[in-house]
């Protein structure tokens, strides 16, 4: 089957990348590992089960697997394999399940965008697996749905997301058991894209929470946490939002692999993912606003600050002039001479003060 042409990354986005793939002059389809985790270990993880029997082998080679596969036609197998950083285990355990070469490059490209491929015997699906911690971390997460098994690639063994799944198998809980491998891959694309929902509420929490630290005490934010929260959500929207696309041509594919059944299940997922990219969205332009809402409740406490002092200004102005009035050193003075006139004259500042005070309150200026 011809393959669409590959997207590639910004030619500016390899100059962050230490001792990763230069795409200048390599041949398609050469593997190359492209990632921040280059001392993970390859380890192997296979899931066998039908509707009576279930087994899980750890660790063992991609020749005990290819043989397990083969062996057990009639049962379901999830091999995960963990480590991308082994060129050389990527590209035999492409030649022994007819991987395209141009697929396992992509699966050692961590920097891949979402993308989803359709071939005559496996559909190839990747996708970005996201935690949601101080700030959100990204896996790079691919899989290979074959008429009996589904392999996962991942960068390393942080799979909280897809734990309850294991144990679903495990217990005979749920239809993963009683279905195929096209329900396991539609399960796991599912626990991915749902996790996506707790994403969200964290976006939605750390918006808000910025949002009310604007509002109570623009003096305790800042700038910089606005454009932090800013990357971030850039950040997921990068990875979530073209998995939109993804998932429209996953839940239409006409694939002998998909039965009727899983379809329905993959038009549910569309739902899904439409739901999630609208709150993302939603806030991406909540937090674009909250610089010009930071601004502006800067700018109204220095309002209130300019009009304390104003006020106060406006109070000693009078005072000020009878002070001075009666600071010059003249001799003829007349009020000099009264014997009581330093009291007379703190009587009359401290009644215009008041009358001051007085006229500001009825104008709502406190």
């Amino acid at each position: 089957m011809k393959r669409k042409t590959k997207s590639r990354l910004h030619p500016l986005s390899s100059l962050k990348l230490k001792s990763k793939k230069q795409f200048k002059n390599e041949m398609p389809g050469q593997i190359t590992y492209v990632g921040d985790r280059s001392q993970e270990n390859t380890e192997i993880d296979v899931v066998s089960y039908d509707t009576e029997n279930y087994n899980r082998s750890k660790n063992i080679s991609i020749d005990e697997t290819f043989k397990m596969v083969k062996d057990h036609p009639d049962q379901v197998h999830w091999i995960t394999y963990t480590g991308l950083t082994d060129v050389d285990q990527l590209q035999k355990i492409g030649q022994l399940f007819s991987v395209h070469p141009l697929v396992l490059e992509d699966i050692a490209n961590t920097k891949q965008r979402p993308r989803y491929d359709e071939f005559s015997e496996y559909i190839f699906l990747t996708l970005k697996m996201i935690y949601a911690s101080d700030k959100f971390i990204k896996e790079h997460y691919a899989l290979i749905l074959g008429e009996n098994f589904v392999i996962s690639f991942q960068e390393n063994k942080e799979d909280d997301i897809l734990g309850f799944l294991h144990k679903r198998i495990e217990t005979k809980k749920g239809r993963i058991r009683n279905s195929g491998s096209d329900y396991l891959f539609y399960a796991i694309t599912d626990a991915i894209i749902d996790n996506y929902y707790n994403i969200s509420e964290a976006i939605e929490q750390k918006t808000e929470q910025l949002e009310g630290k604007i509002l109570s005490a623009p003096d305790h934010a800042s700038p910089e946490e606005i454009q932090v929260l800013k990357r971030q959500i850039l950040s997921v929207r990068k990875s979530v939002a073209p998995t939109k696309e993804i998932i429209n041509r996953l839940h239409l594919s006409k694939h002998q692999l998909f039965s009727s059944k899983t379809k329905r299940f993959l038009a549910d997922l569309y739902d899904h993912i439409l739901q999630v990219n609208e709150n993302i969205g939603i806030y991406r332009e909540i937090v674009w606003g909250l610089m010009d809402m930071y601004m502006s409740s800067i700018s109204n406490k220095m309002n209130e600050v300019m009009k304390v002092l104003t006020i106060m200004s406006t109070i000693f102005i009078p005072l000020t002039f009878i002070v001075g009035v009666y600071g010059m050193n003249f001799q003829n003075m007349p009020e000099l001479g009264y014997h009581n006139a330093y009291y007379y004259v703190l009587g009359v500042m401290f009644i215009i003060s008041v009358l001051l005070i007085i006229y500001f309150k009825k104008k709502n200026w406190f």
